[in-house]
């Protein structure tokens, strides 16, 4: 999944006439020794990214949907899709306090596999509610900002009677623009932890874990962006790299994957 391009923008909110959309293409080049054997890898991603600023806060939202590489993957549709929208309030923003922000989310999705008889097969990624708080730190001219999020979260499960020992989600957010004082290079990226009650696949033993134990819970995709349409005015068109690296998210233990992408800004 992708996220938080334009959610640093909250700590602008002196900008709240701002609007801004951007879609992104990513080619996962994860393979079966680095990813967890649930986990899709040499696969495709598109990001639909938005972001918009209003004299009571800002809205930020973005849908993940992933193509079908894989050969457990059905060829005639996208098997997964993923949405999450994030509210801040801050009506606030004249004062001291004008970098911290009320925050309200939603997180969910479903996918589709192939099973062992080739029928096609589907799963969800259960609601998530969250709320809690938004603050930025950042340089005066905005080009370097870091963010972090307290958040109470509440993950809708197949287990009514189970819930998290700490129902806390701690995301850091962090942004710099002209990276190593190059011109153009955007250095970006997020890291979510938290803890869940829920069943991973752990590949090693071909086992599910224990769905009623709490296990720690860790997604960060950094990501370098370069503006190479700057240099054929075409500043919308950006090239860059990703790296996603979870822990007991797809599956038990560490994974990480490396990306190519382009990303076109339509504001």
């Amino acid at each position: 999944m992708k996220k938080y391009s334009f959610v640093l923008l909250l700590c602008a909110m002196s900008l709240s006439a701002f609007a801004g959309t951007n879609l992104q293409l990513f080619y996962d080049f994860g393979s079966l020794g680095t990813a967890c054997a649930n986990q899709r890898t040499n696969r495709v991603t598109t990001t639909l990214e938005l972001f918009y600023g209003d004299p009571w806060g800002s809205t930020f939202a973005f849908i993940d949907l992933d193509y079908n590489i894989h050969p457990n993957d059905p060829k005639n549709t996208p098997f997964q899709g993923y949405f999450e929208i994030a509210r801040c309030l801050n009506f606030w923003q004249n004062t001291k306090a004008k970098d911290l922000s009320i925050q309200v989310e939603y997180n969910g999705g479903l996918g589709l596999y192939k099973d062992a008889l080739g029928d096609i097969r589907g799963y969800g990624i259960n609601h998530a509610a969250l709320v809690g708080l938004n603050y930025c730190l950042h340089t005066d001219d905005y080009k370097n900002i870091f963010n972090l999020e307290i958040l109470y979260k509440y993950i809708v499960d197949d287990y009514n009677k189970l819930a998290n020992n700490v129902p806390l989600q701690f995301t850091f957010v962090w942004g710099c623009d002209d990276f190593c004082t190059a011109p153009g290079l955007r250095f970006s990226g997020f890291l979510d932890i938290w803890g869940a009650k829920q069943s991973v696949y752990d590949r090693k033993t071909d086992t599910w874990t224990d769905p009623t134990k709490q296990s720690f819970v860790l997604i960060s995709e950094p990501q370098l962006w370069y503006n190479v349409g700057r240099w054929f005015k075409c500043p919308n068109l950006n090239i860059g790299t990703e790296i996603e690296v979870s822990y007991n998210f797809t599956g038990k233990g560490f994974m990480c994957n490396p990306c190519l992408g382009i990303k076109w800004c339509f504001d």
